[in-house]
């Protein structure tokens, strides 16, 4: 069963499988996954900023004993000065448990998180009094400990909530995140977690919420089949996690000297379609081609590109730009 009165942090300081690490041994190696755990990265704004709309839309109660906002001065010292900064470290170590964000940057996620308290089909799920918040789950698979914490689920509906900032809500614009972070395969280990569990789940819903004026919000669901065929992976992922565990070995790529098909492994695509696919504009195509050097062909009047590589590169790109943020 889903366990409530976990903290956030605790959660995520688990040394179980989540899905997001799934998803990296899979797509990267186990090597990629083995330095990120040894090597934990620093919470960067926009994390804070995920984690404090979440807390506003499902958990309001908690927003002001886990987030605060940064004074704009201390004192009369502002933040580049090193007395503000003396001073908002003895704050930090007041309130450890504190993520502090900008007052710009709070006040965004009070906008993002009223337009979403305003959409008629958010509204009306979130007034479901069955419902469980930030629930933990912990369940084994093909020898791995896993552990799942779905945003809002609904066991008596069978329904699981999860809520995405985005930078573009449209139909276009979010099948591209789907497919660019691998939110299928985040619903996959989720449904089979909760299925594990002992529910039922039957729908997996994201509310998208954009990150800039005016705050549309938009709400997606998968095919069942586009969710499902993620089942392999997380299994490969589970056996690959349980090897390395027991084994100690986290292997990167392969040790010896493979052949490449190019003629078969290319799945291409017109600049033109994938574009029109990722919801992008055709000089932003050519933008992440150049920028990271991809292979093009050239059929006739057509400039193709390969879409799983096009797609890698995208989100190396947008990954990119959030750390610059």
């Amino acid at each position: 069963m889903l366990k409530t009165g976990i903290s956030n942090s605790e959660y995520h300081s688990g040394p179980e499988l989540s899905s997001s690490i799934a998803r990296k041994i899979i797509s990267s190696s186990p090597a990629h996954v083995k330095y990120g755990l040894d090597n934990p990265q620093p919470k960067t704004p926009a994390l804070a900023m995920g984690g404090c709309f979440h807390s506003l839309v499902l958990e309001p109660s908690k927003v002001e004993s886990e987030f605060g906002e940064k004074p704009d001065q201390i004192d009369g010292n502002g933040p580049r000065t090193n007395a503000y900064k003396e001073a908002f470290a003895e704050m930090e170590a007041q309130y450890p448990e504190k993520q502090w964000l900008s007052a710009s940057d709070y006040d965004v996620c009070c906008e993002m998180a009223e337009s979403c308290l305003d959409h008629p089909v958010v509204s009306a799920y979130l007034a479901e009094v069955d419902a469980i918040i930030e629930g933990s789950g912990y369940f084994t698979m093909e020898g791995a400990d896993c552990r799942i914490r779905p945003d809002y689920f609904l066991p008596d509906a069978d329904v699981v909530i999860d809520l995405k900032s985005t930078q573009d809500g449209s139909k276009k614009g979010f099948a591209s995140s789907v497919r660019t972070y691998g939110y299928a395969q985040q619903a996959c280990f989720y449904m089979e977690g909760l299925r594990m569990l002992g529910y039922s789940p039957k729908q997996f819903i994201f509310v998208a919420v954009e990150k800039k004026p005016p705050y549309v919000v938009s709400v997606y669901t998968l095919r069942g089949s586009d969710i499902d065929r993620h089942r392999e992976d997380m299994r490969r992922a589970c056996q690959l996690w349980t090897q390395c565990k027991s084994s100690g070995i986290w292997p990167g790529y392969s040790d010896s000297v493979e052949t490449l098909d190019l003629s078969n492994k290319f799945n291409s695509s017109s600049v033109t379609r994938t574009a029109s696919m990722f919801g992008v504009s055709r000089p932003y195509v050519y933008k992440i081609i150049e920028a990271f050097q991809l292979e093009t062909r050239k059929i006739g009047n057509e400039v193709r590109v390969d879409m799983h590589e096009f797609a890698n590169a995208m989100r190396w790109f947008n990954e990119g730009k959030k750390d610059e943020q």
